[in-house]
């Protein structure tokens, strides 16, 4: 396997006039057209083509006999990302897999021309309903599992599964307006899901879940959702199982801002003291789980195993020190925003 992923990678080099290097997701496995490389990882889990502009490199990931890997190139640019994509394209395995499913992936993850989209509609009997698209990150090797589980979970034929990239599936869910049921929402559902897998495979899995969109002939704008919604819980460490697009609407917006504005904003919310206090990781930790679980002091108290005067000393600790009381609804968005503005900024 190892002189199969070099002779790929060196093949690629000459087709790209590229240095090109990939390491194994779950392994130990290096591999790069130039001796002496350094293998060169990713901060967190790599979801089709991630441009890094602290390493100055875009990674790719992709998948080769049932094993996840990721790969990269020097630069960060739209022609980079354009090169990873064909890149990953190139060295990903798919062999083994049906029509159906290699239909459902072009369509939920880049999209189709309508007259692509028309035939899959057709030939699979999809319907014409809105939809809602769940990316679930799985562990290595078990993504097999899953999606044999997913097909066995739905709770209607109509809904889709397939394999989408890397320890990535995806599973369609069909909005029927008429119908009833206590997990009527995307969320909702997803969290059953994660549970179930848990509980029947013993796989933690992680979910995304995207916006609805008004069909299947639009999922992969609710897929590329769902993603970005799994890139944000890692990046912004979010410590439930289930993301929502939504939950990221402020952090998108805030992102795509220039940087000295957001400082502005960082400087005119905090003072000294407060900067002070946002280095000490055993607060932070407090507070976070506090907005985790939607400012309820018994919960966090017995998620922190800690008792609750301790935890309330800690809170009151946080209002001397930044003025915010984040026992308060208000306050505890504000709270938030600083947090959210510290890790932008880095």
């Amino acid at each position: 396997m190892e002189a199969e992923i070099i002779k790929m990678l060196n093949s690629v080099k000459k087709k790209i006039n590229r240095s090109v290097a990939a390491y194994e997701v779950q392994g130990e496995g290096f591999y790069s057209t130039e001796s002496g490389a350094e293998r060169c990882e990713y901060q967190s889990t790599v979801y089709g083509v991630v441009s890094d502009g602290k390493s100055g490199k875009t990674y790719f990931s992709f998948k080769r006999d049932g094993k996840g890997y990721v790969g990269y190139i020097e630069g960060v640019t739209e022609q980079e990302s354009t090169i990873c994509a064909l890149i990953a394209t190139l060295l990903d395995d798919n062999s083994g897999e049906d029509v159906k499913e290699c239909s459902l992936r072009d369509a939920i993850v880049e999209g189709a021309s309508d007259d692509k989209l028309s035939k899959i509609i057709s030939k699979y009997s999809i319907p014409e309903l809105p939809c809602t698209v769940l990316a679930i990150n799985v562990p290595g090797g078990k993504v097999d599992d899953v999606l044999n589980f997913m097909e066995n979970f739905k709770t209607r034929d109509t809904d889709l599964c397939c394999n989408t990239e890397s320890f990535l599936c995806a599973y369609v869910r069909f909005e029927y307006p008429d119908e009833e049921g206590e997990y009527r929402s995307a969320a909702d559902f997803a969290g059953l899901l994660v549970q179930s897998i848990a509980e029947e495979l013993g796989i933690a899995v992680r979910i995304g879940v995207g916006g609805e969109v008004g069909g299947f002939s639009s999922c992969f704008t609710s897929y590329k959702q769902a993603t970005s919604a799994l890139r944000m819980s890692a990046i912004y460490g979010t410590k439930s199982d289930v993301s929502t697009y939504k939950e990221y609407a402020l952090i998108k917006v805030l992102e795509e801002m220039p940087r000295h504005k957001l400082v502005e904003f960082l400087d005119i919310l905090e003072d000294s003291e407060a900067k002070g206090m946002l280095q000490d990781p055993e607060m932070i930790s407090t507070a976070e789980e506090f907005l985790h679980t939607s400012l309820n002091v018994s919960e966090t108290s017995r998620n922190l195993y800690m008792h609750r005067n301790t935890l309330m000393y800690r809170l009151d600790k946080i209002e001397r020190t930044t003025g915010l009381d984040i026992r308060k609804f208000q306050d505890a968005m504000t709270f938030r925003l600083i947090m959210i503005l510290h890790k932008i900024l880095g």
